[in-house]
Formats: structure tokens, sequence, C-alpha cells
């Protein structure tokens, strides 16, 4: 899988770098306007404008992963304190001695014989 990203990523630096080859002509310029976060950019070339919108993406895309990643790992934690918990408690379930289980089970066979259910009907005489 490693090669695959590896692979995509190389082609993707080679596109990007490609468009910027075939694209850098100094008159081809624009004006950037970021009024309300920082001031005014003036004949910026187009290039620079894509490279940094093709970088603001990609941070983009890594927190949005990120995020995704860390919800993941918290999951993944909780699971493995449930299975730790049951894994432990199957132990000293295990390990009880035969007395203890021998009662329970009786425990439990005579509670299920004073329970009436509406399902055990005495079947007719005859």
């Amino acid at each position: 899988m490693w090669i695959f990203r590896a692979l995509l990523l190389a082609i993707l630096m080679i596109l990007l770098i490609a468009f910027a080859y075939n694209n850098f002509n100094p008159d081809q310029v624009v004006d950037v306007h970021l009024s309300p976060l920082a001031h005014d950019y003036v004949d910026v070339p187009l290039v620079t404008v894509v490279f940094w919108a093709f970088v603001a993406g990609a941070v983009l895309a890594l927190l949005l992963f990120l995020t995704g990643h860390i919800n993941q790992l918290i999951i993944v934690r909780n699971l493995r304190r449930q299975v730790k918990a049951l894994e432990t408690e199957l132990s000293v379930l295990r390990n009880r001695p035969i007395e203890d289980s021998a009662s329970l089970i009786g425990g439990a066979d005579q509670k299920n014989a004073l329970s009436l259910s509406p399902f055990k009907e005495s079947l007719p005489n005859g």
C-alpha cells in the first residue's frame, strides 16, 4: 500500500511541477485580496497563487484526516479497555473453585424450578 501512496505522491508532484513550468509567465499576474485577514497582494504570479492554494488544500485534508484518525484511536483505546476488563472477569470466573460454581448452578436450577412459565402447561391426562 505504501508503494501506491508513494507513486501517487510522485505523480502529483510531477503534475504540479509541470503545471508551474508550463504556466510560468511574468505576464500572468493576479491581485489577491485578503482584506479581513491580511493585507492585499498586487501582481502575484498565477503559479504562486495556485501553489499556495494546493498547499492550503493539502493542509486542510491533513487536518480532516487527523481528526478522523484521532477519533478512531479513542474508540480503539476504549474497546481495548473493555476487552481487558472482560478478559479479567473471565479469568476470575475460570479460576473460581468448583464448589462455588456448583452452588451457583444449583441455585440457578432451583430458581428455574420455582419460576412459573406460561409455556409449561400441564398435559391433559388421557
